[in-house]
């Protein structure tokens, strides 16, 4: 079962090769400082990231979804989801910089929280955000996402949130 999700705005798809070529020039310097990742510096370094993402979601546990602005087609983002046939999914995404602070992340999470919610009953959600991420700290928590840890990453402090499912 390969999913499709449709949000107001987006449609969300699993990831394939073809999107890469797209995908990796948006995943800027300015956009990783809150990841746990550097930016690939050019299109075979973005395969060595993405390269088993096929074989994953054949699997059947982890999707990493392409988003498209319903309206023009473009690239919203990548929006994940890993381990979704346990109880506790974990949650991840970036948005591209022009489409950042238009509410397509929330959109996004809501839409794979409900796809998952649906076909897997998880107890909840595992969210891991940069303590300095002030944006994305604020969308886990108009998700209702409540912090349950922390995590020392060489690049930063991780703040752990469960989001209800």
């Amino acid at each position: 079962m390969i999913p499709e999700i449709e949000t107001t705005r987006m449609i969300l798809r699993p990831f394939r090769a073809e999107d890469a070529d797209e995908i990796w020039p948006c995943m800027t310097a300015n956009l990783a400082r809150y990841m746990l990742w550097n930016p690939p510096k050019n299109a075979e370094d973005f395969k060595n990231i993405w390269k088993n993402w096929p074989a994953k979601q054949e699997e059947g546990n982890s999707y990493v979804f392409v988003g498209r602005v319903r309206k023009n087609g473009s690239l919203a983002g990548l929006f994940s989801a890993h381990n979704f046939t346990t109880p506790v999914p974990r949650l991840a995404l970036w948005v591209c910089e022009e489409h950042q602070r238009q509410g397509y992340a929330s959109e996004a999470l809501k839409g794979i929280m409900h796809w998952v919610g649906q076909h897997f009953q998880p107890d909840y959600f595992s969210y891991q955000v940069a303590e300095q991420n002030v944006a994305s700290r604020k969308l886990v928590e108009s998700l209702g996402g409540k912090v349950v840890g922390v995590e020392r990453d060489p690049k930063f402090t991780l703040i752990i949130y469960h989001i209800p499912a």
